[in-house]
């Protein structure tokens, strides 16, 4: 068993259980509370850079029974996993652009609408999620 991958899926786990716990409070009660959104913003940073790491860590595997390139962006992971059929297309692209949000919430953290992180929260963690049982299946069958 690989044990960078599952550690990497124990993390993604605690920082899904946390942003679960900020999703659950009330958008006004989020907007007014500057440590909450901070919070936010870091614990979904983290997730998503946990997500990009596990599927980094299966291309890494993967090349080693099969031949194809590696990855030059975060984004490209995502496409990898598609052409290689581990993720179907559309929900590389989701990934694909949550990578794309990652990017920005670390280098460009001024232009954060505090109103879409809420967003997110109430409505993309599924993709974490998915992503989550995705590693998991994957170390369960190899």
């Amino acid at each position: 068993m690989d044990e960078k991958l599952l550690t990497q899926i124990r993390l993604l786990k605690k920082y899904l259980e946390l942003l679960k716990d900020i999703s659950k409070k009330e958008k006004d009660e989020y907007l007014k509370d500057e440590i909450l959104r901070g919070a936010a913003e870091r614990y979904l940073q983290l997730a998503i850079e946990t997500c990009i790491n596990i599927g980094a860590r299966i291309v890494l595997l993967e090349q080693f029974k099969r031949d194809f390139k590696s990855p030059e962006t975060y984004s490209e992971i995502f496409e990898i996993l598609s052409k290689i059929g581990f993720l179907d297309e559309s929900f590389a692209k989701n990934l694909k652009n949550m990578a794309k949000f990652r990017n920005k919430l670390v280098h460009m953290y001024w232009e954060i609408d505090d109103e879409f992180v809420f967003y997110i929260l109430q409505t993309n963690l599924s993709d974490i999620q998915k992503f989550l049982h995705f590693a998991m299946n994957y170390i369960t069958e190899n």
